[in-house]
C-alpha cells in the first residue's frame, strides 16, 4: 500500500507539473478555459455532476498502465462546492479492491474548508481568515511588468504554442465550445534531447463555465481524459456540505 500511495502521489505531482507547464506554453489567454470545476471562475448556477478521469501511460517497452477514478462534484447557489473522489489504491490477494474515498467541502460564506475520508472517522475543518483582514496584514505586492516577464530568457530556447477553435458541440445535453492548444517544449529546455509536444483539448460549458471534457496528451505523463458523464442542474442535496455523523472534528484556523 505504501508503494501505491507513493506512485499515486508522484503521478499527481507529474500531472500538476504538466498542467502548469502547458498553461505557461499556451499563454495567459487560455487560463480561463482550463479552470477547474468549482473554481471562482464558475458562476453560482447550482448543479451536481459526475466526472470520470482516465490516465493511460505507455512505458518504453510498450506496456501501458491505465488508472481510472470517479469524482462527484456539486455547486450550490451560495457558492459552496463539494467533491467526492473515489479511486482504487490496489487489489488485495483475494481480488477485492481497496478503495480510497476523499471528501472536500468549501464554504465561501462561512469561510471554511472541510475534508474527510472513508478510512478514518476524522474530519478536518480549516477556518479561513477574513479576506479584508488578510489584505490589511499584507504589504502591497510589487507586480512585475507582464511584457517583461514574457520576454524569453537569454540563452534559453523559446517555447511555441498555438490555439485552434474547435467550434461547438453538445456534451451531456449542455452546449460547449472547444479549443485545442498545442505547446512545444524545445530540445534542451528540460534536459530533453528532442522537442516535446503537449496537446490539450478542452470543451467548456458556455452556460455554467465549467469544463465538460478535457483531453491532455503529454509524452512525459501519458494521456489523461476528464469527462463529465452525468449532469443534473438544480440545487444539490444540502447534506453533501455537512460532516457525516460519527466523525471526530478537528478544527484549525489558517493565518
Amino acid at each position: 500500500m505504501q508503494f501505491s500511495r507513493s506512485l499515486s502521489a508522484l503521478n499527481v505531482l507529474l500531472l500538476a507539473t504538466s498542467a502548469a507547464l502547458l498553461a505557461q506554453t499556451m499563454g495567459s489567454s487560455n487560463s480561463a478555459q482550463i479552470a477547474r470545476i468549482g473554481s471562482p471562475l464558475a458562476n453560482n448556477f447550482p448543479w451536481t455532476l459526475t466526472r470520470t478521469t482516465t490516465i493511460v501511460q505507455t512505458l518504453a517497452n510498450g506496456t501501458t498502465i491505465t488508472r481510472t477514478f470517479t469524482v462527484k462534484e456539486a455547486h450550490d447557489s451560495e457558492g459552496r462546492t463539494y467533491s467526492e473522489t473515489q479511486q482504487t489504491l490496489h487489489i488485495r490477494a483475494d481480488g477485492q479492491p481497496v478503495d480510497l474515498v476523499t471528501y472536500n467541502v468549501f464554504d465561501p460564506v462561512a469561510r471554511t474548508r472541510i475534508s474527510w475520508e472513508n478510512r478514518t472517522k476524522i474530519a478536518n475543518v480549516t477556518h479561513m481568515p477574513d479576506p479584508k483582514t488578510m489584505q490589511d496584514r499584507t504589504q502591497p505586492m510589487q507586480v512585475q511588468d507582464v511584457d517583461a516577464v514574457r520576454q524569453p530568457q537569454v540563452g534559453r530556447p523559446t517555447q511555441q504554442h498555438t490555439t485552434e477553435d474547435l467550434g461547438d458541440r453538445t456534451i451531456v445535453g449542455i452546449e460547449a465550445k472547444g479549443t485545442r492548444g498545442t505547446g512545444i517544449i524545445p530540445a534542451g529546455d528540460q534536459g530533453n534531447d528532442q522537442p516535446l509536444t503537449i496537446v490539450r483539448e478542452n470543451w467548456m460549458s458556455t452556460q455554467y463555465h465549467i469544463p465538460l471534457l478535457t483531453i491532455t496528451d503529454d509524452p512525459r505523463t501519458g494521456k489523461r481524459t476528464d469527462e463529465v458523464t452525468e449532469f443534473q442542474p438544480g440545487e444539490p442535496d444540502p447534506a453533501l456540505f455537512h460532516i457525516p455523523e460519527g466523525y471526530t472534528v478537528r478544527e484549525r484556523t489558517a493565518f
